[in-house]
């Protein structure tokens, strides 16, 4: 599995050069347990053996991590944060999302402003989510594409340097497959755990607003006998 994962991943690369980095990362984004951890240092040591520029892979990974995170960020900003709670407390349970951590980080957000977004960055699925609360704040989109594109860049011409300089063990290609399946794992793992624990969550919140007798409780009767 890992060799067919890195298999592809490298095809993608050699095919469409810079174009298919862009790309898997635009995917990465959209779709946060694709790792793209695993597309950049794979990049970088193809970088090694002379078919990519380093500094053109951090900017066509920082810039499809870019792309990927505004197609989270636009339709937040169009809907604010209203419309956006209303949206995930009919939705939000597919994304573990909660509308009360939404108005809790867009009040954080509020008080840290882009920062945040440029220090997210290196953080698998939060500097997705991020792109959320900074556009129920209404972000400026210049001024956020700014702090993503700067911080995604900074952090895709780091990866490419770590896949660079392994590009001197023999065995680099599966090193990072198995790294990649092993992280594919763990999000995946993550998100079943996330999802499940919500629905628990909301099972148990209906349970304990029920009367004893399974009932919902009659306003203003006591409570216990």
């Amino acid at each position: 599995m890992a060799g067919g994962l890195t298999n592809w991943l490298v095809d993608v690369m050699h095919t469409m050069n810079y174009v298919g980095i862009f790309l898997l990362l635009v995917l990465a984004r959209v779709i946060p347990p694709v790792p793209a951890e695993s597309v950049i240092p794979l990049a970088g040591i193809a970088a090694a053996q002379g078919e990519y520029n380093l500094l053109g892979v951090a900017l066509a990974g920082g810039l499809g991590s870019l792309a990927g995170q505004l197609v989270w960020f636009l339709p937040s900003r169009l809907m604010g944060r209203d419309r956006l709670e209303a949206f995930l407390k009919r939705y939000g349970h597919w994304l573990t999302i909660h509308p009360r951590k939404v108005r809790r980080s867009t009040e954080w957000f509020g008080k840290h402003g882009g920062i945040a977004v440029f220090l997210t960055q290196p953080v698998p699925g939060v500097r997705t989510l991020i792109s959320i609360p900074a556009g129920a704040c209404r972000m400026s989109i210049p001024l956020y594409c700014l702090y993503s594109g700067v911080g995604s860049i900074l952090w895709t011409l780091l990866l490419a340097w770590t896949g660079y300089m392994l590009s001197r063990w023999p065995f680099a290609h599966s090193l990072v497959g198995y790294f990649t399946v092993g992280l594919l794992v763990v999000l995946v793992g993550l998100y079943l755990y996330r999802l499940i624990s919500h629905f628990h969550g909301i099972r148990r919140a209906q349970k304990s607003s029920r009367g004893p007798d399974g009932d919902p409780p009659v306003a203003g009767a006591p409570l216990s006998p």
